[in-house]
């Protein structure tokens, strides 16, 4: 019988080394049983008719821009 303390903290290091080791194997082979279960759903692109947007007609000067201006003092 070992009664020092490194003999035993070696075991109980060893102990839950391969207790977290166990634990990270089974539950990577249960994630990889799982995902391979798991299927998604297909995506069906919805169809729209295209509004027809006007194009832009440049810079325009209106209530909103000179609210702007006035508090960004220019």
């Amino acid at each position: 019988m070992e009664d020092n303390g490194v003999a035993k903290s070696s075991r109980v290091d060893r102990r839950e080394f391969l207790s977290k080791l166990t634990a990270t194997v089974g539950g990577t082979a249960t994630l990889a049983l799982a995902s391979s279960m798991v299927q998604a759903t297909p995506y069906v692109e919805k169809t729209e008719e295209t509004i027809s947007v006007p194009k832009a007609k440049g810079y325009q000067r209106t209530q909103h821009v000179d609210t702007y201006y006035q508090l960004a003092d220019f």
